[in-house]
């Protein structure tokens, strides 16, 4: 309990001082980087189901308010979107299109057998380099998953293009201090609209913000 408390005081530490974080984070790597997607079906074989309980959403209801606060009925692409998690956040605003992505066939057929909104597809891709060809989003959203995907400024800057004038792209990570320093990178190339950090009730915290490219 008492390294819970300390890595907790380290992380929110390491917000407003990045060295905090680059003096205590463990050496070796700068995140989790891909897995296959084998990796995430063993995940979705009933691993992940925990993540459908309320208590696990309250970031996902942060960000689904966020990204539905500029624009009524948003258009929504859902990048690692799983068993359609996020959408279950997303419901209440009445989204005028979602797309969900997901490298995991089984995620996807999950989603598909659990979500019934008409306004709702999924469908499988990598998230690394979907292309949504000509359909326009109001908000791309990375719950989770940003670490996983390579690069997160070459990342958002594939996918600005499928930006609508004035869209956002939206975040959920969990505060870690790896995390953090992926999070500082975004902050030096993008322009930050919201951030915010969300508690989890059992001990640890969610980092969420959107952005919008810059220029």
């Amino acid at each position: 309990m008492a390294y819970l408390r300390w890595r907790r005081f380290l992380e929110l530490a390491a917000l407003d001082h990045p060295w905090v974080g680059e003096t205590f984070m463990r050496r070796g790597g700068a995140g989790p980087g891909a897995r296959p997607a084998a990796y995430w079906d063993r995940l979705h074989s009933g691993g992940y189901d925990r993540l459908l309980n309320s208590e696990q959403r309250h970031h996902h209801r942060l960000l689904a308010a966020l990204v539905s606060e500029s624009v009524a009925h948003p258009r929504v692409l859902d990048i690692g979107c799983g068993e359609g998690v996020f959408h279950d956040s997303l419901r209440p605003f009445a989204p005028a299109a979602y797309l969900g992505v997901d490298l995991s066939d089984l995620a996807i057929a999950k989603a598909r057998a659990r979500i019934t909104d008409p306004a709702a597809r999924f469908t499988l891709g990598d998230g690394a380099r979907y292309d949504a060809g000509a359909e326009r989003f109001d908000a791309i959203v990375f719950p989770e998953c940003i670490e996983y995907l390579g690069d997160p400024i070459a990342l958002l800057d594939h996918y600005a293009r499928f930006l609508a004038p004035g869209g956002v792209f939206g975040v959920t990570q969990w505060l870690g201090l790896k995390p953090l320093r992926l999070w500082r990178q975004v902050k030096a190339a993008a322009d930050i609209v919201d951030e915010a950090v969300v508690s989890a009730p059992w001990g640890g915290a969610w980092q969420v913000w959107t952005c919008k490219p810059r220029g």
